[in-house]
């Protein structure tokens, strides 16, 4: 009888092994391996100041180096050298139905669009090491993509062929709807490549922009006295945005005394932290113009050790994907990093008075 039980015991965790094993590689099968996940994150203001809105969600593996064979620019010669990839997929979720309980008219609205709406994607990697930051635009590399490709063919869905960014540009993709299966998602799949990236960099932030054609006109940076006194002009409305350089945009109507006396005031009013929306309709011709800031999504990777040599190296993953709202005229993200949890080496800084500092790394190309 105590050989049965036993017998019986084994078998039952053979069984539960097995199945645990068959359900990691369906989980596997049905992600493909896009196990990073951005969702189209929005706020009601954001709804409310632009009517028109949309944001695509994004899939992601981690950030990949590989070895390649590579004509050199100048000479010629063929060469190994290491090329950095980023395989993801974007999926339209759509927004939703949201109620607008608010009182006031939308900021900006639009006339109901009679093209679909258009996916440019960008990506640009920023590399940190020694608070020095070089900056790469996205490169089309033929032969580098035709063997990562080949690389990843078997970890795509069967007829899935990765595209480069300007490959991929085109009208987004149809809404997949929130009860589709695996089989019925509408997905568009992708890769960017850099070459020449900094073999000594230790931290990597990859900034996607063209995932949502969100964006706000924005003046600033001002002292909050400034906020006060737009106010009294009429110039800054309930219905505005401020940033404080640190937390979410939030309605001006939100940000402490500028609309209620009641409310307190910050606690530092003199320093020029302080950024305001405003709209087309109220640029004036004797005021400067103000700059277009695009909603942008940023991921950051690490990468331990010194140098690459490897012939392929994984990079981890440093923080969960964020939305930020980016300016045009700056190339690093405007945002501060999250708590670094893995012992940095160095500290990664990325303020927009870096900006002037951080160059675009001179041997990088936008096409081949």
């Amino acid at each position: 009888m105590r050989r049965v039980i036993g017998l019986i015991g084994f078998l039952s965790l053979l069984f539960a092994s097995q199945w645990q094993v068959s359900s990691a590689h369906a989980f596997q099968q049905v992600t493909f391996g896009f196990d990073n996940v951005a969702t189209p994150f929005t706020t009601g203001d954001e709804r409310t100041s632009q009517t028109n809105l949309w944001v695509l969600e994004a899939q992601f593996k981690s950030l990949r180096m590989r070895l390649v064979e590579l004509p050199d620019p100048k000479t010629g010669e063929l060469k190994k050298e290491p090329v950095v990839y980023f395989v993801f997929r974007v999926i339209n979720r759509g927004l939703g139905e949201t109620k607008d309980e608010s009182d006031t008219d939308p900021t900006n609205k639009f006339d109901e669009e009679v093209a679909a709406p258009q996916f440019v994607p960008e990506m640009t990697l920023v590399t940190s090491d020694n608070d020095q930051q070089k900056i790469y635009p996205d490169v089309i590399i033929p032969a580098a993509q035709k063997i990562i490709t080949e690389r990843e063919k078997s970890k795509l869905p069967p007829g899935v062929t990765l595209k480069n960014l300007v490959a991929m540009s085109g009208s987004i993709p149809e809404v997949t709807p929130p009860d589709a299966n695996a089989k019925q998602v509408k997905a568009m799949y992708g890769v960017a490549l850099w070459r020449g990236v900094d073999p000594e960099a230790d931290y990597f932030t990859i900034m996607m922009s063209g995932f949502s054609n969100g964006y706000k006109l924005v003046r600033g940076p001002v002292d909050y006295q400034t906020l006060v006194d737009r106010v009294k002009e009429g110039k800054l409305n309930f219905s505005d945005q401020i940033w404080d350089g640190k937390t979410i945009w939030k309605a001006a109507s939100e940000t402490y005394n500028l609309f209620s006396e009641r409310k307190p005031a910050p606690a530092d009013t003199a320093s020029k932290i302080w950024f305001y929306t405003t709209t087309h309709d109220r640029v004036t011709k004797d005021e400067e113009k103000p700059i277009v800031w695009r909603k942008t999504l940023i991921q950051r990777f690490w990468r331990p050790g010194d140098g690459i040599d490897p012939q392929e190296v994984e990079f981890k993953l440093l923080g969960e994907p964020e939305w930020i709202y980016q300016p045009d005229d700056v190339q690093i993200p405007v945002a501060a990093p999250p708590n670094q949890k893995v012992a940095p080496k160095k500290p990664l800084a990325a303020k927009p008075a870096a900006a002037e500092d951080a160059k675009p790394a001179d041997d990088t190309q936008k096409a081949e």
